[in-house]
């Protein structure tokens, strides 16, 4: 059993599929814990506690695809994520979907988080698919 905690951006498609993810992990039998993305208001956000981060965004921009800047000033609050096992997901929509999803990875890995793995994940039953078998 793993704590896992899923940062999402809080686009209402991205909190779906985030909690598809939560219920899939749970039912086998994971602790999961969920968090908004808050930009750089709010308090700090310790990853010590968690064996497993999983962070999922929207894709901003029409063609040239990146994660919203709410996600950038959210990591610039994170703690102790040298070193973190941490996945990514991506709610995409038609163009640039690859490229916004290495920019976040590349985001989680410059506060020195190990990506493990990644998806582009459209609806919360490839979410609940995904927390159940992937983590």
């Amino acid at each position: 059993m793993q704590k896992i905690l899923i940062l999402h951006s809080p686009d209402k498609k991205v909190v779906q599929v985030a909690e598809g993810i939560k219920k899939g992990a749970e039912t086998s039998g994971h602790r999961v814990d969920m968090m908004a993305a808050s930009g750089s208001s709010g308090r700090d956000i310790s990853f010590h506690v968690y064996d497993l981060v999983i962070v999922g965004s929207e894709k901003e921009g029409l063609i040239k695809g990146r994660p919203p800047q709410v996600m950038g000033e959210t990591f610039s609050r994170c703690k102790r994520t040298v070193g973190q096992e941490s996945m990514a997901f991506l709610k995409p929509s038609l163009f640039g979907n690859t490229r916004a999803l290495r920019e976040l990875m590349n985001e989680m890995e410059k506060q020195g988080m190990v990506v493990k793995d990644f998806a582009t994940l459209k609806s919360a039953e490839e979410g609940e698919e995904f927390g159940r078998g992937k983590i």
